[in-house]
């Protein structure tokens, strides 16, 4: 409300502004009139209403005689204490009532029990716990137990207060209290059964309270196991009384009660809560129930991992365009749209990975924040639920742990499209409509899948000679050989990865293409002065572009032992920013210069990350249109990555220096002005370097004699024309002569080098002396660096290769597969995070399992993703998008590390991420208790097997059933079902025992089904066609908990569960 000046007429106006901007105008008669209005107004806000019936609620409090109460939660989180599952409580007791008096009518009441504890240093009670509600009962047995803790202030002189409530309406919690009875918390401790009475506010005896308590000890320090009774007998005096819920029967004597050992799940977890019950067996024994919930640490730290392996894969990308070159029309102006493409997306995964960082309060995403962008890489809702159960009669205890999550799903990206299965199938159907593109697109993944498979085999060359230098050093000449004839092997699969016709035509698009580099500063002056008197400079789009890359760190991720990257060096006067008036000078030479306008589109969507219906590039999902460069369009204000921080404006001036940061070997692209090397050259150094590493080798192994191997038996078959690219030549028919002759005369003496070594027998010892060699590791390393700088280039060639065919890709195609692909990662990195907590669980959190190593080795654990999701409206974009997300977990490779189990107080064991989109690798940290069940020496890695199934049982469902929409969702459930079939298959032959569960009294409890069949019960099931078959869910349940060491999940429709067997 904003007052205003008296007016004219007399009136004292005011405004009421509403949310949204709109504005109504009230006036009075008087200033006291409107004074008094705006307060009458103000005081009739939801916020005011609210603090008034808090006030009336407290006064009511007082006049019945009961303190206002303050939550054990909130009293917890003044104090900053949280609880330790691993903490003895003082007691833990469990409560009846009897005898309760019914109402006037003669209904019996719902009772509810308060439990109150008097804090003396704050002189405040706080409620404690709460029982659960019984409908219509004077007799009621509560199945919640409370246990008091000492690290919440308690003592033996603390007062305990019981107040029992009839509760006349759930929803609104409407409640009469009846009685009360206080009594002190050590009275509880000494009598294992203590019966008191409940008095009414007029001091008359409304019934009676029976408080059972026990002591409990921690689950480790017996002998026995979880499924084997201690049989060795105690030698303590101390019995601990345990309560029978039957009031016809005496309390049983001498059984004591176990706390579970959970001390390694606060290395995962925290903030947890633990509810916990007690239910009679009859003549069994009762059975104690621990239910726990906590939030994972790994909920915003591991995605912010993961978005820095594309982060990573986005530089090299970027870095591939940049150093092809400026290209001539038309394919300049696409290799701009390709680094501007690569720009956004380095935008969105920085900044993604920077709220990530910055995040703070709660360990999980909860539900209200489901679309907001800046946490969109976060699972919504991940918590471990953890159940332990024990019989206290047959001395018998388990674990049940599940992990609730939301769905996988781009919330905030744009809807109704299907979801990603629909976009990916798509995108598979869309080249055959046009073969030249099915074509460019079939290149691209061939040279994207020779680019990983040449990085693997070069960092699996390097690890190998690591070893012989390692056993150089020590001159062990056991395992050299054999080490060489590995080398050899993957040298040879190195030198078959790539189809020469490929790098020809790259060679030639480069060669007929590429721009005359004169300067490669790509600085230019205008002839028009600033107001200093200095000339203008002008850059061209391309420089503009990749003057941005001085802000990232182009480090190869790859191994290097033998150089380092250099730093980039700053230049000012070049990329000073010029003065407004500068700007307007040169506005229009840079509004002819062609370029993409969706680094704005993009800031735009950024300044508000809550907005929905999100994409990159909106361009390519309508129609596309020529838009020109401004000043604004490639800001300087890219994150830097490695240090989590805003990048400095000032780190926008950096010059990128081709020549100083592709210097280097670990830098394995071209430079702009670099003339690719021919691809039979390339082959040639290759082999060389390999002959000579390998004859030294055996020559310190002491077999002078043995000739130098050959990688290529068939070389004469394997006819290759040599290009070349020399500098300021366009075409290779406008090459001078003299230039190929001089080309084509060092491959000469590079071929005739190699084949008269191989001829003539091994040169490449020659005139050396064995027992004058004092270093070994000095002699080999000149043919490794020469074998590491030979590998470089056939990597650069390749990338080279790979940059040219994504330059030729149209670019709305591009731009639709960009979509894809960004929001693929979004629901990938949900799925992910939420497999790798559910199995880190399993190997923390838990105790060691021989199955479940041997299940690991062998055929790796299975991971059963079951929905909720109706077919029907949104959530048909929310279907297809975990299908996708769980699909994609296949090609995750998990490698077990071993990881000393830590102190309580140590951080994180927190897993690895390694690899990239196509090869992702993650390594999961184990505790010494289950690596020493792991065979000696054996790297245990292993895939996942998904299994996802999904039914709908909500009105939407219905809807979608009868229209006859759900033939999707039942042909995945039969696909899936196949898939559980076949693991169960290969389960089989590892004849692992199956769980057959029955209590020994066939009365009580009938014994589980075999798994063929459940398999053939499910099958029928997923076959039938049944209208919300909820028995699906119960049955891959059931057949996942029966195969040991499984590991399932089961997702609600918005909130889901995975689940640890």
């Amino acid at each position: 409300m904003i007052p205003s000046p008296i007016t004219t007429e007399g009136h004292y106006p005011f405004y009421l502004v509403f949310y949204g901007g709109l504005c109504q105008t009230l006036a009075a008669t008087s200033d006291i009139d409107r004074s008094s209005w705006m307060e009458a107004i103000r005081c009739a806000s939801y916020e005011g209403i609210r603090a008034e019936m808090y006030t009336l609620r407290q006064c009511i409090e007082r006049r019945r005689n009961h303190k206002p109460h303050v939550d054990l939660s909130i009293w917890r989180l003044q104090r900053g204490h949280v609880i330790d599952m691993s903490e003895l409580p003082l007691c833990e007791v469990s409560l009846a009532c009897d005898n309760l008096l019914c109402d006037g009518h003669g209904r019996p009441p719902n009772p509810t029990l308060v439990i109150d504890v008097y804090m003396p240093t704050a002189k405040v009670w706080v409620q404690y716990a709460r029982t659960e509600i019984i409908e219509k009962s004077s007799n009621p047995s509560f199945l919640s137990t409370v246990s008091f803790r000492a690290s919440d202030g308690l003592t033996g002189e603390s007062r305990i207060r019981f107040t029992v409530f009839d509760v006349r309406e759930r929803v609104s919690h409407t409640a009469i209290p009846l009685g009360t009875a206080c009594v002190l918390l050590s009275a509880i401790q000494d009598s294992s059964r203590l019966r008191i009475p409940l008095l009414s506010r007029a001091q008359s005896t409304i019934g009676f309270l029976t408080v059972s308590a026990w002591s409990l000890e921690a689950e480790d320090r017996g002998s026995s196991t979880e499924h084997t009774p201690c049989r060795v007998p105690s030698h303590t005096n101390t019995q601990i009384w345990s309560h029978r819920r039957s009031q016809s029967l005496p309390p049983r004597l001498g059984v004591k009660m176990r706390l579970p050992s959970q001390a390694e799940l606060k290395l995962l977890f925290a903030s947890s809560y633990l509810q916990t019950y007690r239910f009679h067996s009859g003549l069994g024994g009762d059975i104690c129930v621990h239910e726990l919930m906590a939030e994972s640490k790994l909920c915003f730290t591991f995605p912010h991992q993961l978005l820095g392996v594309w982060i990573q894969q986005e530089k090299e990308l970027l870095q591939e365009v940049a150093g092809m070159g400026e290209l001539r029309e038309p394919w300049h102006s696409r290799q701009v749209e390709l680094l501007d493409r690569h720009l956004q997306l380095l935008r969105l995964y920085s900044q993604a990975r920077e709220s990530l960082q910055a995040h703070r309060g709660r360990l999980f995403k909860p539900s209200s924040r489901k679309n907001d962008r800046s946490l969109e890489f976060a699972p919504v809702n991940l918590h471990l639920q953890r159940m332990w159960v024990y019989n206290d009669t047959l001395n018998k205890a388990g674990f049940y742990d599940w992990i609730t999550v939301g769905a996988f799903t781009a919330h905030s990206h744009k809807s109704k499209n299907g979801g990603l299965i629909k976009l990916v199938q798509q995108l598979k159907e869309s080249p055959t409509r046009a073969s030249s593109n099915y074509q460019i697109t079939t290149k691209i993944s061939m040279a994207n899948d020779a680019i990983q498979a040449i990085k693997q085999l070069r960092k699996e060359v390097v690890e190998a000679m690591k070893t012989l230098m390692r056993l150089a050093k020590e001159k062990q000449t056991i395992g050299m050989l054999p080490i060489c004839e590995d080398m050899i092997t993957k040298t040879r699969i190195l030198l078959s990865l790539w189809d020469p016709g490929l790098v020809e035509e790259a060679l030639n698009f480069i060669e007929e293409h590429k721009l005359i580099a004169t300067d490669d500063s790509g600085v230019s002056e205008d002839y028009t002065l600033d107001k200093s008197g200095k000339a203008n400079l002008v850059l061209s789009p391309f420089k503009r572009i990749t003057q941005q890359l001085t802000s990232l760190d182009l480090k190869s991720p790859d191994l290097d032992d033998f150089a380092t990257p250099c730093t980039p060096r700053d230049v000012e006067d070049i990329w000073k920013v010029p003065s407004e008036n500068a700007q307007h000078e040169v506005h229009d030479i840079q509004q002819s210069l062609l370029a993409s306008e969706c680094v704005k589109d993009f800031c735009k969507n950024m300044k508000t990350p809550d907005e929905t219906n999100f994409v990159i590039f909106p361009d390519c999902e309508e129609s596309l249109s020529d838009t020109h460069l401004s000043d604004n369009s490639y800001p300087n204000s890219l994150v830097n990555i490695n240090e989590y921080k805003p990048l400095d404006p000032e780190q926008g001036k950096l010059f990128l220096d081709t020549h100083v940061m592709c210097s280097s070997p670990s830098a394995n692209y071209y430079k702009p002005t670099d003339e690719p090397e021919p691809w039979d050259l390339t082959q040639l150094n290759i082999e060389a370097s390999v002959m000579c590493l390998v004859s030294k080798v055996k020559f310190l192994c002491g077999r002078c004699g043995s000739p130098a191997v050959r990688l290529r038996q068939n070389q004469k078959t394997n006819k290759r024309c040599i290009i070349t690219n020399q500098p300021g030549i366009t075409s290779k028919k406008e090459a001078p002569s003299h230039e190929l002759c001089r080309e084509g005369e060092a491959v000469t003496r590079a071929v005739n080098c190699v084949t008269k070594a191989v001829r003539n027998g091994n040169k490449f010892t020659d005139g050396l002396d064995l027992n004058k060699i004092v270093d070994w590791a000095a002699e080999l390393r000149p043919a490794m660096r020469k074998l590491r700088h030979a590998m470089d280039g056939l990597l650069k060639t390749a990338r080279l290769t790979h940059s040219v065919f994504r330059v030729q890709e149209i670019p709305k195609a591009a731009q639709r597969v960009c979509n894809v692909q960004y929001r693929r990662d979004v629901c990938f990195s949900q799925a992910l995070t939420s497999l790798v907590t559910g199995l880190m669980t399993r190997l923390w959190c838990q105790k060691p399992d021989p199955a479940f190593v041997t299940c690991l080795i062998s055929l790796g654990p299975l991971a059963g993703f079951e929905c909720l999701l109706s077919y029907h409206g949104n959530e048909i974009d929310m279907w297809g998008d975990m299908s996708i997300a769980v699909e994609d977990l296949r090609t995750v490779m998990f490698t077990l590390v071993r990881c000393p189990s830590p102190n309580s107080n140590d951080r994180l064991p927190m897993p690895k991420i390694s690899g990239g989109r196509n090869s992702l690798s993650v390594s999961l940290p184990v505790p010494d208790s289950l690596y020493s069940l792991i065979p000696s020496r054996k790297v245990v890695s292993f895939h996942i097997t998904p299994v996802f199934f999904n039914i709908g049982i909500n009105e939407m469902a219905t809807v979608a059933e009868t229209v006859g929409a759900t033939k999707p969702q039942e042909g995945s459930n039969i696909d899936n079902y196949v898939r559980l079939n076949e693991y169960y298959l290969r389960y089989r032959k590892l004849n692992m025992p199956e769980t057959h569960v029955t209590n020994g009294r066939t009365s009580c409890s009938t014994q589980i089904k075999p798994l063929h069949e459940l398999l053939d019960t499910l099958k029928n099931s997923v076959h039938s066609g049944k209208s919300k078959n909820v028995e699906i869910l119960h049955l891959a349940a059931q057949i996942c908990r029966q195969m040991k060491v499984i590991c399932e999940t089961i997702k609600g429709k918005k909130i889901g569960v995975f689940r640890v067997q």
